[in-house]
């Protein structure tokens, strides 16, 4: 009994002290962190404006092409999984996972980028 009732006080005494401790914590402003800070410059010219044109439309093509991929290998790994036992599972499933795993981190950071 002295057990029990010693953790419920403990309990008891650390909730107290947390619950008085939260409006000291917002007296103090917190830090706002900024990432560095990245201008994207327009292009001046026409030629520029042009070129950047181009290489965000091939940009765009390539992450479709990359897109119609990744459907095309799920579509596969669900076909290798239906024809696997729920026992075992082929070398190629694990193979096929990881590079839809790539494919798909791939097409993130691309699609960052643009």
């Amino acid at each position: 009994m002295n057990r029990t009732r010693r953790r419920t006080w403990i309990v008891f005494v650390s909730l107290l002290l947390g619950w008085m401790a939260n409006p000291t914590l917002a007296q103090y402003p917190r830090s706002q962190q900024q990432g560095p800070q990245t201008q994207t410059e327009e292009p001046s010219s026409p030629i520029q404006k042009d070129l950047r044109k181009r290489m965000l439309k091939a940009s765009f093509e390539e992450l479709g092409k990359e897109a119609e991929r990744l459907v095309q290998l799920a579509t596969e790994l669900k076909e290798e999984v239906g024809k696997a036992s729920e026992d075992t599972l082929s070398i190629t499933v694990i193979r096929k996972a990881e590079e839809i795993e790539s494919l798909a981190k791939k097409i993130k950071n691309r699609m960052k980028n643009l």
